[in-house]
């Protein structure tokens, strides 16, 4: 536990919740389960760069992208000091942190996976679009739902929302983060770099869904 208390021990003036009606609150009226990247604080495990690990009931905020921490009484802190922070696991999931934002792995080998980024953005004037435009980068998605551990959520595009959530599909190998392009998948598997080659040349795109990318690492990992 010294870890975790040398990690939160500043963040103690930084108060988010002072209790459930606050925690609601504060969120902006947007759902627990997509303003944090699980849908309730859990039992995990931080490790960090040079130091031990560290334990708690933690959370990750897809608005900041921020560490969240319960202390004994049960209100939610922020990490102060997030640079050390290689990866935390949280129940069952694994949470890479690269280029200061969270990412959730989806292994397919032991070091190589997909890797899931939310953002999500609190719309402060709705008349300029609550939803705002998709992006042109391709494997980001804006939703009409987004799925959270199993449970769908609806988000009904006719209702003006407070808020804008996108997710974006990237790969990951150890502790980095790469893009998905056919550049990166020829790295991560030099030994098909021709069948990679060939699989382009006949008229595959990069997929842009995430089961779309794991059948994809698949292809290749199992071979």
């Amino acid at each position: 536990m010294k870890a975790l208390h040398y990690l939160f021990i500043s963040a103690a003036s930084l108060l988010f919740f002072a209790g459930q009606g606050a925690g609601a609150q504060e969120t902006h009226g947007i759902p627990p389960e997509i303003y944090y990247l699980m849908p309730s604080f859990s039992d995990g495990m931080i490790v960090f760069d040079g130091m031990g690990p560290a334990r708690g009931q933690l959370n990750i905020c897809a608005v900041d992208n921020t560490l969240r921490f319960l202390d004994k009484d049960g209100n939610e802190l922020s990490a102060s000091d997030e640079s050390r922070i290689l990866r935390v696991r949280i129940d069952t999931v694994t949470f890479l942190r690269s280029q200061g934002v969270y990412f959730r792995l989806y292994p397919v080998t032991g070091e190589i996976g997909a890797a899931i980024r939310r953002d999500v953005q609190i719309v402060k004037d709705l008349k300029q679009g609550a939803y705002g435009t998709s992006s042109q980068t391709s494997a980001i998605r804006e939703y009409d739902m987004i799925t959270a551990d199993g449970v769908t959520y609806h988000l009904d595009r006719s209702k003006e929302y407070p808020f804008r959530v996108s997710e974006s599909v990237c790969l990951y190998q150890g502790n980095r983060v790469l893009a998905l392009s056919k550049k990166t998948l020829r790295k991560l598997f030099p030994e098909h770099k021709a069948d990679i080659d060939a699989w382009f040349q006949e008229g595959h795109s990069l997929p842009e869904t995430l089961p779309e990318v794991l059948d994809l690492l698949r292809r290749w990992s199992s071979q």
